[in-house]
């Protein structure tokens, strides 16, 4: 049985199949720079640095320059893209323009001031308008649960950027009250993301292969564990530096979440759907990043997230009504 050609809602929404190849490129690079620039080339500063060292260090930093720097293009064109895509509705489009412009200014102005409180007020619009769509596209409470998690942690993340930057612009004096708080809560919704994806999606799946991924995603989930137990202060200073993340939560939470995160990943990928790149695009863009290229990221796997509903609900219902004729499905 050939995958249903799914035809989305005002022509704006893309199925998976039709994605630009930038798309997966843009995976690629943003794993790179994340694994490379900002997870190994720091842990390195914990390591001795003998001559062979130096040069595999100074290696990996070019290439993670080259990564980011990549990452930076990808990200802005898939910014467009999902502007042009979705400019029936007016507003997101909007919005993502206004994004990309600021990021494009930032890189000659440095943002403050007003400037950066006007940025994360449209980043939060633009979480929240892609957010509400799969709400309202999301069949179930527990899929709205499960897609609401990520939405809410990149809405916390924002939020916890632009108290400071309102403070500062009003000439307040700081810290903003409820930062701490802020910043907690999004931490625990990252935490949960996996987990409630996972729950929602995941299982099935990894129904495809039941055994092959939960085996395999063990592996990054028992390095955590590893690494924590032998030096938890050095891990969660990496772990700031790679993902935004504090550790403040017990150990084990993140495991679990890392281990069954990776179930879906790998499930995901299998199968060729979205709901793998997006997490992989979200662990990428880290919580609560400061950079327009890691907002876009957060951004991008979002909206990719809506896809990926839109793919499994109509994954389903032609799976339920058994037609023959199932190459065709309009989404409404």
């Amino acid at each position: 049985m050939s995958l249903p050609i799914i035809h989305p809602p005002e022509g704006s929404q893309p199925s998976g199949g039709s994605l630009p190849v930038f798309f997966r490129w843009l995976t690629i690079a943003a794993l790179a720079d994340w694994l490379i620039t900002r997870t190994v080339t720091r842990t390195a500063i914990f390591m001795p640095k003998p001559p062979p060292v130096i040069a595999v260090y100074q290696t990996l930093t070019l290439i993670g320059q080259l990564a980011f720097t990549l990452t930076g293009l990808l990200a802005l064109a898939a910014v467009l893209w999902i502007a042009w895509q979705s400019r029936r509705a007016v507003v997101l489009p909007l919005v993502l323009l206004c994004l990309a412009v600021l990021s494009i200014v930032s890189v000659f102005v440095a943002p403050g001031g007003w400037l950066a409180v006007v940025y994360q007020l449209l980043v939060m619009v633009a979480v929240g308008i892609v957010g509400k769509r799969v709400w309202q596209g999301t069949g179930g409470i527990k899929n709205k649960i499960a897609w609401s998690a990520p939405a809410l942690a990149l809405l916390l993340g924002g939020l916890y950027q632009l108290l400071p930057a309102l403070y500062t612009a009003l000439r307040w004096p700081g810290p903003p009250p409820f930062t701490g708080a802020v910043f907690n809560l999004g931490e625990l919704f990252v935490v949960l993301s996996p987990l409630a994806l996972w729950w929602s999606v995941g299982r099935r799946e990894a129904v495809i292969s039941p055994y092959k991924p939960y085996k395999w995603a063990i592996i990054p989930a028992l390095a955590f564990a590893v690494a924590y137990l032998v030096n938890p202060a050095m891990t969660a200073i990496i772990a700031i530096w790679s993902t935004g993340l504090t550790l403040y939560l017990p150990w084990p939470l993140y495991a679990v979440s890392l281990w069954l995160g990776s179930v879906v990943v790998i499930a995901s990928l299998r199968r060729g759907g979205l709901t793998g790149p997006a997490l992989l695009l979200l662990a990428a863009g880290g919580y609560a990043p400061q950079l327009s290229t890691q907002v876009f990221l957060g951004l991008i796997a979002l909206w990719l997230l809506a896809l990926s509903e839109k793919s499994l609900v109509t994954s389903s219902s032609a799976t339920l009504q058994q037609a023959p004729r199932s190459s065709e499905l309009a989404l409404r």
